[in-house]
């Protein structure tokens, strides 16, 4: 499969959260052990037009773009927000990344939310203006009736006319349910389950060569090199099945890049396939 033209992947860093140590690695329980870790959000440029991954955090979360509890406090949860401490320096939010590069919310043709979580969310406020939204159904389903609203703010994301899509049976996946987003091949959303059960992981391809985009389902490299489980998830069996599946990605040969969401040694860049 060859998209005439190319596809160009934008790995966007918008904000950051400085979580404990065994929420992104697991292990022993150190809770005086925090680790920074950046917030990723995705631009694809494709033909079908701009799509983005995920939103990072909003500027309201840190008006002043450093760490501010009163803030936080008023978006968010009093466990969430001790928990995230975010921040997003000036310029970072994923709004005024795109402004930058002269493209407003309205701009973009679809964003893609990987799953609800605050810090994949946060920035529905400033881009909600986008042509579509699209989650997956099962995301949607779970969020609202199991333990997973207690760390998804239904205020953040529910105001928002966010369409859903069902998975399917597939080949692709650790469970095998995935959606071809365009009936090429060129985008196929890939069920990670385990962080939360409707999350998806993003196969980009094109040419012969596809770049895999994680999402939570691990939280560097070092998770699948060294399947460290993340400890923050309520199902770790099927996060540790989705590291395989990652871990088994990432060493395939026409793999030209597989990232997690928050890992501190990816860096902005784009990637053209």
């Amino acid at each position: 499969m060859s998209i005439s033209g190319g596809i160009k992947i934008h790995v966007l860093h918008c904000g950051c959260v400085s979580l404990p140590r065994r929420a992104a690695f697991g292990g022993p329980a150190l809770p005086a052990r925090r680790v920074d870790l950046p917030v990723s959000a995705y631009l694809i440029e494709h033909p079908q037009g701009l799509i983005l991954v995920d939103t990072g955090w909003s500027r309201e979360i840190s008006p002043r773009g450093v760490y501010a509890p009163e803030a936080v406090r008023r978006v968010l949860p009093r466990r969430l927000a001790d928990f995230y401490r975010p921040r997003v320096a000036p310029g970072q939010t994923a709004c005024e990344q795109l402004e930058a590069m002269d493209i407003s919310p309205t701009d973009l043709d679809l964003i893609l939310l990987t799953h609800l979580d605050p810090d994949h969310v946060s920035g529905l406020k400033e881009l909600s203006g986008a042509k579509r939204l699209l989650m997956a159904e099962e995301e949607r389903w779970w969020t609202a009736r199991t333990v997973y609203s207690l760390r998804q703010p239904r205020a953040m994301w529910e105001p928002y006319p966010i369409d859903t899509f069902w998975y399917k049976g597939s080949p692709i996946g650790p469970n095998r349910w995935a959606r071809d987003l365009f009936g090429d091949e060129s985008v196929t959303l890939v069920n990670v389950p385990g962080h939360t059960e409707g999350m998806f992981a993003l196969i980009i391809k094109n040419r012969g060569r596809f770049v895999l985009l994680s999402s939570d389902a691990a939280f560097s490299s070092r998770s699948w090199r060294e399947m460290l489980v993340p400890g923050f998830g309520f199902n770790p069996k099927a996060q540790e099945k989705s590291l395989l599946w990652l871990r088994e990605q990432s060493r395939l040969p026409d793999c030209a890049a597989c990232i997690a969401n928050h890992d501190p040694a990816e860096k902005p860049r784009v990637i053209e396939l």
